[in-house]
């Protein structure tokens, strides 16, 4: 890796956290959904969905949103339940990783996301041996507390600016080339992940 990295910033989803798409898809779909694999990927996800992960709804507006869409009258623990089962979990040996990282780098963590999706997802994720995410990352970047997201060359500016990172010393890791791109827009150097691969091997 190059010796002028002295930070890395992290995406999450795919990249540490394994994600399971289908199966919050099937959830929906049994829930009375139409066209929700569309709807949930790319660019051509719903408006409600989008405006949750940039915070600019709540989470009892974006359940409120997911009962009309539906036409179902599910309650706030079925649509948690249904929404966050495309979260899994962190393997052991990523965490691992992490903590050998954090030695010799300051962590943190970039990641388009919502509000329930973190609070469920984070526990998941991390929260095992008295430790959770405060243990490996010295600040997390979260699309819906910022009201920006990926790939806006914006949330990256926000966080070199907060954390007070020189781009040229950091490094962002994501899954999408998109993100990427626009994280090399602002002068950060990058690497792409592909998911199902030792993500030690960007390090070596």
């Amino acid at each position: 890796m190059n010796k002028q990295i002295k930070n890395i910033i992290f995406d999450w989803g795919d990249v540490l956290i394994d994600l399971n798409l289908e199966g919050c898809i099937s959830a929906f779909e049994q829930a009375g959904a139409v066209n929700v694999r569309n709807l949930l990927t790319g660019t051509n996800e719903l408006g409600f969905f989008r405006d949750y992960e940039c915070g600019n709804i709540s989470t009892p507006e974006f359940r409120a949103a997911i009962r009309k869409y539906i036409s179902q009258p599910l309650t706030d623990e079925e649509i948690d339940r249904m929404w966050n089962m495309e979260l899994l979990t962190v393997p052991e040996e990523k965490l691992h990783l992490l903590a050998e990282l954090s030695k010799s780098y300051r962590l943190f963590l970039l990641s388009n996301t919502n509000e329930l999706h973190w609070e469920y997802g984070s526990r998941q994720a991390f929260c095992r041996n008295g430790k959770d995410y405060k243990t490996y990352f010295e600040r997390i970047f979260l699309s819906y507390r910022m009201h920006l997201s990926k790939p806006d060359p914006a949330i990256f500016q926000v966080a070199l600016q907060e954390a007070e990172l020189q781009p040229e010393e950091t490094l962002f890791i994501d899954d999408a080339e998109v993100n990427c791109q626009a994280a090399a827009s602002t002068g950060i150097q990058v690497a792409h992940y592909t998911p199902g691969t030792d993500l030690g091997d960007l390090f070596k």
